[in-house]
């Protein structure tokens, strides 16, 4: 040390009373570079603690390149991306677009034009949509057994209820006139057997009946179901007859010859018609009985099952299924058919509940 440089202790008296020198220590060397190591490695620690350590899956490195490739592909001028797969593709989006753009409206207006073009309506029907009917179409008109109530829905109906309002408010007492189809047999039946109900028919509530029509053997009919007085249900048939709108007694009560009470006693080879809800299923054939079709036959009048068969693989047999709908694709089956039958006791027939099946009269319950 040189005589002219100031030693520490010099300078430290040469302090203020009550000052200190404080020495700055000298910072080693390398220290830098380990400040900027570890900032580093702070660095890239921030930069995974998002993602999950390991292995990286090939789905995602298939993704990460994609993505690399992506940006790549827009970090080029317009020049050398035109053509490719993701402009192509953009492009002919765009032109779909415009294309159906223009049409609409073309189409708008053919159409407007086609629609003024167009035959104005009948002078016939005034104030009405021109719902543009051909000529055959206007000189259609319903034919068939059922003609009469095609055309005539309403009066029918009103007819057929004015019927059920004689009878409720005869009483059961004394058989009215005007109002059954065949009235003598009907009369004849009802003073052997009564009339046939014990209850009257709801009629004032329009909500509890519904009414359709129908035909069977050539007649047409309408059907009038509802509720009685003692909510039970009633299935009513209202025929055109000579004399005006008549309430088939027969079919309305499900008339047979012989009561399901009296049919299980039946003996003999005679014929008896029956009125019954006839049943069919493909089980209800045994597997060692093949030359038998076998049906279950349920009288109104009573809760004992009766069974029928028909020849099998016979008109008589096909006749009876069609009734059903089997065989058809389109339609669904039934599960049960009204059907007014003849049957007759066979020596096939072992058990006093079977019977032979010998005609199908109709498909319901109004004989023509």
């Amino acid at each position: 040390m040189s005589d002219n440089e100031p030693s520490p202790e010099d300078s430290s008296a040469s302090l203020p009373e009550g000052k200190k020198r404080v020495r700055k220590r000298r910072r080693k060397r390398g220290s830098s570079r380990q400040t900027l190591f570890l900032k580093k490695r702070e660095i890239l620690r921030e930069m995974h603690s998002g993602h999950e350590l390991g292995a990286v899956s090939l789905k995602e490195q298939l993704a990460r390149l994609k993505s690399a490739k992506n940006a790549e592909n827009e970090a080029k001028p317009v020049e050398e991306r035109w053509g490719s797969s993701r402009t192509s593709q953009r492009g002919w989006g765009w032109f779909l677009v415009r294309v159906f753009a223009l049409l609409v409206p073309v189409l708008a207006i053919v159409t407007a034009i086609f629609l003024t073009k167009r035959e104005k309506a009948d002078s016939r029907y005034p104030d009405q949509l021109n719902l543009n009917i051909s000529e055959e179409e206007r000189e259609f008109e319903p034919v068939g057994a059922k003609a009469w109530f095609d055309k005539n829905p309403h009066a029918s109906y009103d007819k057929s209820i004015g019927i059920l309002r004689t009878l409720n408010e005869a009483g059961g007492e004394k058989v009215p006139e005007g109002v059954f189809r065949r009235e003598g047999f009907t009369r004849k039946q009802i003073e052997d057997r009564g009339i046939g109900w014990q209850s009257g028919f709801v009629i004032t509530d329009p909500r509890k009946f519904s009414w359709s029509i129908a035909e069977t053997g050539g007649v047409g009919y309408l059907i009038l179901e509802g509720l009685r007085e003692d909510q039970s249900t009633y299935r009513t048939y209202f025929v055109k007859s000579d004399e005006g709108i008549r309430m088939d007694w027969a079919a309305t009560t499900a008339w047979s010859e012989l009561p399901g009470e009296e049919l299980t006693g039946a003996g003999g080879e005679g014929r008896v018609l029956i009125r019954c809800v006839l049943s069919k299923e493909p089980y209800f054939d045994g597997v060692n009985d093949r030359d038998r079709s076998w049906y279950l036959m349920m009288l109104p009048d009573s809760e004992e099952q009766f069974w029928g068969y028909a020849p099998a693989n016979t008109p008589l047999d096909e006749e009876l299924l069609d009734l059903f709908q089997f065989g058809r694709i389109v339609l669904d089956r039934k599960k049960e058919v009204r059907a007014t039958l003849r049957i007759s006791r066979s020596d096939k027939a072992a058990k006093p509940n079977r019977f032979e099946i010998v005609e199908l009269v109709t498909g319901e319950w109004v004989l023509p």
